[in-house]
């Protein structure tokens, strides 16, 4: 076969236009030894394919419905215990998640309410002081009173 019909063929394949027919042309050209440089990553692909195809051949020779069902039992218990294992690991570690995130919420609002708390406090504090504070302007004045009269006086 031609160089320029195993590209145009090799375009269609790639572009999924080929037929059986094609197809086998492609497979035999790919399976000689002495290939242009520029297909032979082609001739690789071809390869495994062609080798592909005779494995999944060989399975299907030895394939027997008893041992499949067997082995899709076995794999579909262990899969289910597998599957509900994991299920319980993340629910556990949900679980584990929310409460620590529920505590740091708990303690991030038990220390708001001490905060508010501390400033009521310190309002009341203040409060107190300005009414203990009020009747000392009033010495001050009775004082500074006393001292004009006795001073008045002395003179």
């Amino acid at each position: 076969m031609d160089l320029q019909k195993i590209n145009t063929l090799l375009e269609k394949y790639l572009e999924g236009q080929t037929d059986v027919s094609e197809e086998k042309a492609l497979k035999a050209f790919f399976q000689k030894e002495d290939i242009p440089a520029d297909l032979a990553p082609y001739k690789a692909l071809f390869n495994y394919l062609s080798h592909e195809a005779s494995a999944k051949a060989a399975h299907q020779e030895n394939w027997s419905p008893w041992q499949d069902q067997h082995r899709s039992d076995e794999k579909d218990s262990s899969q289910w215990w597998t599957s509900k294992w994991s299920h319980v690991a993340v629910v556990a570690i949900l679980f584990s998640v929310s409460i620590f995130s529920g505590r740091n919420y708990y303690q991030k609002k038990q220390a708001e309410i001490a905060y508010q708390q501390t400033l009521e406090a310190f309002s009341l504090l203040a409060q107190n002081y300005q009414k203990a504070t009020a009747p000392a302007v009033y010495l001050n004045e009775f004082e500074q009173a006393k001292t004009k009269i006795y001073k008045s006086k002395n003179k």
